[in-house]
């Protein structure tokens, strides 16, 4: 087994890190990781996924607390249902390519690839809200922060220049 050195030097060594959410509402969100493609964890899924941890980072009760999103990028829908959250992912992953800058929407409708490796350290806008669910084997009720909507401008339509 091996030893971990510590930098004793560091203030944040034993300061209590909140992981309540932030209230609902919106929100400036920092992406803190790399976004990258992995499996789902399902037995016998070929789906991948696309997780995402963004940190509040306008001033307020909540700045500094943590959003998780996922993309589930659905490889071979079967059904009607798996189709309809298909879309819904993909449609979501667009807007916060959108909403981070890391492409507009006349490229992402051009057919241009998203570069998962271009969003870490971006901020975008979003709506928040709380999801409370209840653990079954414990019944404890958990509250989590989830992504209600990503917030981005529509395409600006064309100024007619002869006026």
């Amino acid at each position: 087994m091996g030893i971990v050195e510590i930098d004793t030097g560091n203030p944040e060594l034993f300061k209590v890190v909140d992981f309540s959410p932030p209230p609902s509402g919106k929100h400036t969100l920092e992406v803190v990781n790399d976004l990258a493609v992995e499996p789902v964890k399902k037995a016998g899924s070929q789906n991948n996924k696309i997780s995402v941890d963004l940190v509040v980072v306008d001033e307020g009760e909540g700045k500094g607390r943590h959003v998780w999103d996922n993309f589930v990028l659905i490889t071979n829908p079967q059904t009607e249902k798996e189709q309809k959250a298909r879309s819904i992912n993909q449609a979501r992953l667009c807007q916060f390519a959108v909403a981070c800058g890391v492409k507009t929407q006349e490229d992402i409708e051009a057919g241009e690839g998203i570069p998962l490796e271009e969003f870490q350290g971006l901020t975008c806008e979003a709506i928040t809200k709380i999801e409370t669910s209840t653990d079954p084997n414990t019944q404890e009720t958990r509250k989590k922060a989830a992504i209600s909507r990503y917030l981005f401008l529509p395409p600006t339509p064309p100024q007619d220049v002869d006026k």
